[in-house]
C-alpha cells in the first residue's frame, strides 16, 4: 500500500480522523471478498461509515477494490461537509 498523500485510503483516513478524530476506526467497517478462479478473481469492497454505505467497488486486485471504494467515500464526505 502506498502512503502517498493522494493515496484514497490515506485521504478516506485523514477525513475521518478529522471527522471522528482517534475514535475513527470505530466508525468503519470493510466488507471485502473475492469470487471467481484463485487464478484470476474479482474483488469486491464495501465500505461502511456509521453503518451506511459509502462506497463500492470491483476490481481485479484487493487493493484496487478497496481504493476505489475509498475514494467513494471521499467524495461522498466531502460532499456532505460542503452541504
Amino acid at each position: 500500500m502506498s502512503t502517498r498523500p493522494d493515496h484514497p485510503r490515506t485521504n478516506l483516513n485523514n477525513l475521518l480522523q478529522a471527522v471522528y478524530g482517534p475514535a475513527a476506526p470505530d466508525h468503519v467497517q470493510w466488507d471485502v471478498s473475492s469470487k471467481g478462479p484463485p487464478n484470476c478473481p474479482t474483488w469486491s469492497a464495501t465500505i461502511y461509515v456509521d453503518d451506511m454505505k459509502y462506497g463500492y467497488a470491483q476490481a481485479r486486485t484487493r487493493g484496487a477494490a478497496q481504493d476505489s471504494a475509498a475514494q467513494q467515500a471521499c467524495d461522498h464526505l466531502r460532499r456532505e461537509r460542503l452541504t
